[in-house]
C-alpha cells in the first residue's frame, strides 16, 4: 500500500508541476507554494537559466528548512528524481531543488561535461534557494544518480556549505568508463550520444571529441576534460570540507564501472558509507531515486542525509560504513557490513599458469612453455551492456558452456574445485608474457565461476590495449580485472579466459587472424578465500 501511495503522490506532484513560474536572471524573489511541486527557472553561475522543479514541505514560509539539490542525470529532465524528492520533502522536511544541468533540456547554455561551470551552477542554486526559499544555510545537501551523482561530487568538492552527499552510480573516471585501459567500448559512447542528441546542446569541442571516439575509436578523445578523473580529484577536496559522503554502485555496471568507487572509498576521511550490490547502471538504486519506492540504496541514502544534515538519530551512523551485497546475490540478497573496503578483501593467492593446452591455473611455475593462438571472437563475451548486469540483479546471471570456448582463439585456465566453496573479494590481476605478431594488441580477461557441469558464470572482467609493441618479442602485459564480491558454491572452480576479440562490448586493436603467442612466466593473482 505504501508503494501505491508514493506512486500516486508522485503522479499528483507531476500534474501540479504544470504550474509554471519564471525567475529571470536577476534572481528576484519568487513565491513558491509549499506542499507541491513547482517548475521554474533559476539563474546559474553566469546568468544561464537552469530549469528546476522544487518540491517543498507546506510550511517553508514559517521557518527555515533544510535544502537538498538533486541535479538530473544525463539526458534526463529536472523531474527525474521526483520520487526521492517527495520523500525528502514530506518525510524529512527538505526543500528539494531538482534541476537540469546547463545545456540539457530546457536549461540554457552548453553541456559543461562535469566541468567547473557545473560546480559553480550548484553554488548559484544554493545562493538562490537561501535568498528565495527560506532555506537554512547551515543545512544543505546534494543527491543524484549517474551524471547527477557526478554533479553532486564536484559540487560538494567545490562548495563547503554542502554538508552531506548521496552519489549513486557516479562517473568516477570518464576516460576509463568509455575506454577502459585504452580499449574503446562499442556501445557506451554511442548510447550517451543518442541519449543526449535530442535534448542536449554540445560545444564544438565536445562534438569533436565524441566523433573521435565513436568514428575513430580514439581512446584518448576525452583526455584533458575538466574532472576527467572525477572521484580521485574530488576526494581530497571532500576530505578538506569534511563532507559526509554516501556512495553506491552496482557491481556489473556496464556504462560507468563501479571499480573506482570500491577501490578509492577508503581514501575518504570524513563520515562515509558505501553500498554495493548486483546490477547494471543505476538499476540497484534507480527505483528509489526516480519513483521513491522502497529501495535499500535510497532508503539508506535518505537516512544518511537526514542524520548528517538534520541531526536525526536514525541509527545510520551505527551501521558499518561498507555494505556489500554479493555480485551473484540478486534482488533481496542481504548486505554484509565491514569497517572498511580493505577489511572486506580476501587474501590474494598467486596461481602460476601452464600452457593453455594444459589449462592449469596453479601449475608448476618452473616449467617453461609457449603456445600460439589466433585472434578471433569466441563465446566468451565479457558483457552484453544493460543485459548481463540486469539478469545478474534478478539472480539469474547468464552461464556459458566453457567447453565451447574455442581453444584455438582463447587461452583458458582452470583451478581445482573448491570443495567447501569460497569467496572472491577484491581485484584480480593478470600478468602474462606474450609475443604478438602485430604492434597493437587488445586482450580481454574474464574470470568465471565454473559449476561441476562445466557451465561458467562471469565473475569479473576487463580489457587492456597496448600499442607500439615489438612484434614477435616477449612483452610483459599486466592488468587488473574489475573488483568484485562473489560467493563461490561448494564444488565450483575458477576459470580464466583471455581472448583478443570481444566485439559485443569492446573494439579490439588486435588484427583479426593475427597470432598471439602466450609464454611463461605468466600468472594470475586472485583474492579468494576458501571455505
Amino acid at each position: 500500500m505504501r508503494t501505491k501511495s508514493l506512486l500516486g503522490t508522485a503522479v499528483a506532484a507531476v500534474l501540479l508541476a504544470s504550474y509554471l513560474t519564471l525567475a529571470g536572471p536577476s534572481g528576484h524573489a519568487v513565491p513558491i507554494p509549499g506542499g507541491q511541486a513547482t517548475t521554474l527557472f533559476i539563474p546559474g553561475a553566469d546568468g544561464v537559466r537552469l530549469n528546476a522543479v522544487i518540491t517543498a514541505p507546506p510550511d517553508i514560509a514559517t521557518h527555515k528548512s533544510p535544502l537538498v539539490l538533486q541535479p538530473s542525470g544525463w539526458g534526463m529532465p529536472a523531474m527525474g528524481s521526483l520520487g526521492s524528492a517527495y520523500r525528502l520533502s514530506t518525510g524529512e522536511s527538505f526543500i528539494s531543488v531538482e534541476y537540469t544541468a546547463r545545456g540539457m533540456y530546457l536549461s540554457e547554455g552548453e553541456v559543461a561535461m562535469l566541468g567547473p561551470k557545473d560546480a559553480e551552477d550548484a553554488s548559484a542554486v544554493i545562493d538562490w534557494a537561501i535568498a528565495n526559499l527560506n532555506a537554512d544555510p547551515d543545512r544543505i545537501a546534494i543527491a543524484g544518480g549517474s551524471y547527477g551523482a557526478g554533479m553532486s561530487l564536484i559540487a560538494a568538492a567545490h562548495d563547503p556549505r554542502i554538508k552531506a552527499i548521496v552519489a549513486d552510480s557516479p562517473p568516477t573516471d570518464l576516460g576509463d568508463a568509455l575506454a577502459p585501459n585504452g580499449t574503446p567500448k562499442t556501445g557506451g559512447p554511442i548510447a550517451l550520444a543518442l541519449a543526449g542528441a535530442a535534448t542536449n546542446r554540445f560545444s564544438p569541442d565536445l562534438v569533436d571529441r565524441g566523433l573521435q571516439m565513436i568514428l575513430n575509436n580514439n581512446a584518448a578523445a576525452l583526455e584533458g576534460l575538466p574532472n576527467e578523473h572525477l572521484l580521485a580529484e574530488a576526494i581530497p577536496k571532500l576530505n578538506a570540507n569534511g563532507t559526509a559522503v554516501f556512495l553506491a554502485h552496482d557491481w556489473q555496471d556496464s556504462l560507468l564501472p563501479s571499480g573506482l568507487a570500491f577501490s578509492l572509498f577508503d581514501q575518504l576521511t570524513g563520515p562515509k558509507m558505501l553500498y554495493m550490490q548486483a546490477g547494471d547502471h543505476s538499476t540497484g538504486g534507480g527505483t528509489g531515486q526516480i519513483m521513491g519506492w522502497p529501495n535499500p540504496v535510497w532508503d539508506a541514502g535518505i537516512r544518511w542525509l537526514d542524520h548528517h544534515v538534520n541531526g536525526a538519530d536514525n541509527g545510520i551512523d551505527q551501521q558499518a560504513p561498507v555494505q556489500l551485497s554479493p555480485a551473484n546475490g540478486g534482488l533481496g540478497a542481504p548486505y554484509t557490513g565491514f569497517p572498511s573496503v580493505s577489511a572486506a578483501l580476501a587474501a590474494v593467492r598467486e596461481f602460476p599458469l601452464s600452457a593453455p593446452a594444459t589449462a592449469t591455473m596453479g601449475a608448476d611455475g618452473t616449467q617453461a612453455w609457449s603456445q600460439s593462438l589466433n585472434s578471433g571472437p569466441t563465446i566468451a563475451v565479457a558483457a552484453v551492456p544493460y543485459v548481463s548486469g540486469v539478469v545478474a540483479q534478478l539472480g539469474i546471471p547468464p552461464a556459458i558452456p566453457l567447453a565451447g570456448v574455442d581453444r584455438n582463439l582463447a587461452a583458458v585456465w582452470q583451478t581445482t574445485p573448491f570443495p567447501e566453496g569460497g569467496r572472491v573479494a577484491g581485484t584480480t590481476r593478470i600478468a602474462l608474457t606474450v609475443e604478438p605478431s602485430s604492434p597493437d594488441l587488445t586482450l580481454i580477461g574474464i574470470l568465471y565461476d565454473e559449476a561441476p557441469d562445466g557451465t561458467g558464470k562471469e565473475i569479473t572482467y576487463a580489457p587492456l590495449t597496448r600499442r607500439g609493441l615489438t612484434p614477435n618479442e616477449p612483452n610483459d602485459i599486466a592488468w587488473d580485472l574489475a573488483p568484485t564480491y562473489w560467493n563461490l558454491a561448494p564444488g565450483h572452480r575458477l576459470t580464466l579466459t583471455v581472448t583478443s576479440q570481444d566485439p559485443v562490448p569492446f573494439t579490439s586493436a588486435t588484427p583479426m587472424g593475427s597470432v598471439i603467442t602466450f609464454c611463461s612466466p605468466s600468472t594470475v593473482l586472485i583474492p579468494v578465500h576458501a571455505g
